[in-house]
């Protein structure tokens, strides 16, 4: 027995593993003040709460801690041993600098940095009436309504027939709807197959035109609605012409501040916090000098 520990000492793998384990246990006691705060991991009823709120994604303490009391023996032991791995993950990454040039960790600490720059916000005193009407008269151009139109049509197209040929059946049908009062709801008896929509009820000036184009967009708001029913046209488009039964618009307009204060409000808080955020990021960014050494100038 001896003769082989001899024989087995002789090799260079043993020796290897011995001086190794040799250099471990000395650079642990040289060190013993530092392992004994380095190498620790506290596992109070904080830390396990905190842990739980992380894990469960809420931001209730006191639904965490009493989910954490009512905990058996062994599923605390499974929190902790989940929170242990996790923290001895993190911290030997640290340790080996995993967490620099890397980019997904580098925009995840500037997505926090950037949420607790938000923090001042609420530091500044609430949106008074004043401020939400100044808000709103110099923003109330965005809260623009678009014009709508509630309509139907016949449609005549031209693409096997020429404009001049298209126009004139077009005026021809026009007359015999007016004749026979065709109501809105029989308009799909008539003309041919539209590539888009037969009836366009409230619909907006922008749809509209998309499906028609301007110039028959700005035609069809020139009209006034028909109270008798009456067919108007024809209107041309990008595609023939159109025979409507207009019923009812409304032109485009700015509604008053009375009608979407709550929109507005909350488009002025966000617009504070974002300038809130704005200032203190600059307030970090002056504590910085900037060199570029290839532009000197």
């Amino acid at each position: 027995m001896n003769v082989s520990l001899r024989n087995a000492a002789k090799e260079p793998l043993f020796q290897f593993i011995v001086i190794g384990l040799l250099l471990i246990v000395g650079e642990r006691l040289v060190n013993s003040s530092n392992y004994s705060g380095e190498y620790q991991i506290i596992v109070d009823d904080q830390v396990l709460a905190q842990f739980m709120q992380q894990q469960a994604k809420t931001f209730k303490p006191d639904q965490a801690l009493a989910a954490l009391t009512a905990l058996s023996g062994d599923d605390r032991q499974r929190l902790i041993d989940d929170y242990v791995r996790g923290e001895v993950l993190y911290r030997e990454a640290l340790a080996l600098d995993l967490d620099r040039n890397d980019s997904i960790i580098r925009r995840r600490l500037m997505q926090k940095m950037d949420y607790l720059a938000q923090g001042f916000y609420d530091e500044v005193a609430p949106l008074n009436e004043e401020d939400l009407k100044r808000f709103y008269a110099e923003h109330k151009g965005e809260y623009k309504k678009s014009a709508t139109a509630t309509f139907t049509h016949v449609f005549i197209s031209k693409e096997n027939r020429g404009s001049q040929e298209s126009k004139i059946t077009a005026d021809t049908l026009l007359n015999r709807l007016n004749q026979d009062s065709i109501p809105f709801d029989k308009a799909g008896l008539y003309g041919e197959r539209f590539l888009y929509n037969r009836n366009y009820v409230k619909r907006d000036a922008q749809e509209i035109a998309s499906h028609f184009g301007p110039d028959f967009n700005q035609q069809l708001f020139d009209l006034e609605p028909s109270l008798q029913g009456n067919w108007q046209g024809p209107i041309e488009s990008n595609y023939g012409w159109h025979l409507v039964l207009l019923t009812s618009k409304v032109d485009a307009y700015i509604p008053s501040l009375t009608d979407i204060g709550g929109v507005v409000l909350a488009d002025a808080q966000r617009q504070q916090q974002h300038e809130l955020k704005r200032m203190a990021i600059n307030k970090l960014m002056a504590k910085y000098q900037i060199i570029d050494p290839d532009n000197s100038e």
